[in-house]
């Protein structure tokens, strides 16, 4: 966790406990409005775009926060111990994660939308193909890009308090990951760029939000109204919805098989403005939120520390609920807003619970 210092004693930030719900929370809509991806002129479906459009920030703001706290770890501690404290946590909470899925959608395979291939091929081969292809819950996919930014930090910490060399790190992948896939979707031949423009490491639109939440936090002044931040996020998101509606047909006399999500997707310029702008927003209400009380960000930072394990398993919920819940049912005609409530207040309850449990049993355990 971000901290400051104040008189000599380390503050917590607030604003990055509230990112962290905030984005989780965006993370399970994401995933409770899948039938975007099958088009439809249905207000249903359309609904599902627009929750799309409205939390598509999560993920890259998952990053920025990655950034922001860790880019000067090695004015905290060395290497060794960033490695141990963050490479192998979220190594582990990813191999628990994938074995609990694992072991649960081979228990029950059929209780579960999409685990049919599951069926009767438990086995430490079968775990090991699956885990390395992320073939066994592919919202994972955050993690395995996290890790990889972890690889690289201690290279990316170097440029940590040079602010041009920044600059120029997140221009080369705002170029590449971002406006090159904009131009290609646009038009322009892919072949125009695939031999002067082929930069691996930084077509990766992960490594931008990584160090853009850095550069926001370090170089960005942070005392702008705070209307303006939401202003951006506003105009940025409508203006995704609306394109992404009538990219897809929603407007006109045919829809598209397959749903087309660069407007409305982590590597779209749009993005980039909507996921930088609530960043910006949170933190410019921090001396706000420092002030809502110790009670209220008690139950703040238990919903912020709940949200890695929120992430790792409301998708087994969503589809435990997609088979079990009778066609006919409540769940099945709600929006994806009211789905999204439902799912996290399951989910981050039983998580919240779990956690206070394993605390108090360490507790007695300990003192015994």
């Amino acid at each position: 966790m971000e901290e400051q210092k104040s008189g000599g004693i380390k503050k917590r930030f607030v604003f990055v406990d509230v990112l962290n719900v905030v984005a989780c929370i965006a993370v399970v809509l994401l995933h409770t409005s899948p039938s975007v991806f099958v088009p439809s002129r249905t207000l249903m479906w359309a609904a599902n775009a627009v929750a799309q459009a409205i939390a598509i920030f999560a993920t890259p703001v998952f990053f920025m926060i990655s950034g922001m706290n860790l880019l000067n770890y090695r004015q905290k501690y060395s290497t060794s111990v960033f490695f141990r404290k963050r490479l192998l946590r979220t190594g582990r909470a990813l191999l628990v994660g994938s074995l609990a899925c694992y072991i649960i959608l081979c228990l029950f395979p059929r209780a579960f939308y999409g685990a049919q291939s599951f069926e009767g091929a438990f086995g430490l081969k079968d775990f090991v193909k699956r885990f390395l292809t992320n073939q066994i819950n592919d919202t994972y996919w955050f993690l395995y890009s996290i890790i990889y930014l972890y690889i690289l930090t201690p290279l990316l910490s170097l440029a940590a308090g040079r602010k041009r060399i920044l600059e120029y790190l997140i221009g080369l992948c705002l170029l590449v990951s971002v406006c090159i896939p904009c131009l290609v979707w646009l038009g322009v031949g892919e072949q125009y760029f695939a031999n002067l423009f082929g930069w691996p490491l930084f077509s990766s639109s992960s490594l931008l939000y990584f160090l853009l939440g850095y550069y926001l936090r370090e170089y960005v002044d942070w005392k702008r109204p705070a209307w303006n931040y939401a202003l951006a996020y506003l105009v940025s998101t409508v203006l995704m919805a609306l394109i992404s509606l009538g990219v897809n047909g929603y407007f006109s006399g045919s829809m598209p098989q397959a749903y087309d999500n660069m407007v409305a997707g982590v590597t779209s310029p749009l993005c980039v403005v909507q996921a930088a702008s609530i960043f910006m927003l949170f933190k410019s209400v921090e001396p706000r939120l420092s002030g809502i009380g110790e009670r209220a960000h008690g139950v703040v930072r238990a919903l912020s520390a709940a949200s890695l394990n929120v992430y790792l398993y409301h998708v087994l919920l969503i589809n435990l609920m997609g088979v079990q819940m009778p066609t006919d049912s409540w769940w099945m005609s709600s929006d994806p807003f009211t789905k999204c409530v439902v799912i996290y207040c399951l989910t981050a309850a039983v998580v919240v619970i779990a956690q206070r449990t394993w605390s108090l049993l360490r507790g007695r355990h300990a003192n015994s």
